[in-house]
C-alpha cells in the first residue's frame, strides 16, 4: 500500500496529466502536467514537471517548465533546469546558473502588486481648418 500525503497537499506524479482548476492549501508537487489554474501555499515543479496556466502561490519553485501567468507572492527560485515563461510576478526572486526566465517581469513589495490607475482619456477636440 502507497503512503498517503499529508491532508493539505497534492502530487501530481510523473506521467499524470491534470486539466482544471486545483487549489491546495499546502504543498502541491508537480512531477507529471498541469494545465489550467493551481493555487497554492508551496508549488514546487520538479525537474519532470511542467504547468501551463495561472499559478498562484506564497512560495513558488521551478526545476521543470511554468508557462503563462505565475504569481509568487514571497518566493520564486528557479533550479538550474528551470524555465519560467509568461507574465511572471514575484516579492523574492532567485535564479540558480542556468535557470531561464523571460517575459513580462513585474516584482512586488511585501506580495502585493501595485495598484494601478487607469490613465484619464484625453479629450481630443475635432475641428475643421479655415
Amino acid at each position: 500500500m502507497a503512503e498517503s500525503n499529508p491532508a493539505g497537499t497534492l502530487l501530481v506524479g510523473e506521467g499524470v496529466f491534470m486539466n482544471g482548476t486545483m487549489k491546495v492549501p499546502g504543498l502541491a508537487t508537480i512531477d507529471g502536467k498541469i494545465e489550467g489554474a493551481i493555487t497554492a501555499d508551496t508549488i514546487f515543479i520538479t525537474t519532470n514537471g511542467a504547468v501551463k496556466g495561472k499559478t498562484t502561490a506564497n512560495h513558488v519553485r521551478v526545476g521543470g517548465e511554468l508557462t503563462d501567468t505565475t504569481v509568487a507572492n514571497k518566493t520564486l527560485v528557479i533550479e538550474s533546469a528551470g524555465t519560467i515563461s509568461g507574465s511572471i510576478t514575484y516579492a523574492d526572486l532567485e535564479i540558480k546558473k542556468g535557470g531561464s526566465l523571460q517575459g513580462n517581469i513585474l516584482k512586488v513589495k511585501d506580495g502585493r502588486a501595485p495598484s494601478y490607475q487607469k490613465p484619464e482619456s484625453a479629450d481630443v477636440a475635432k475641428g475643421s481648418a479655415e
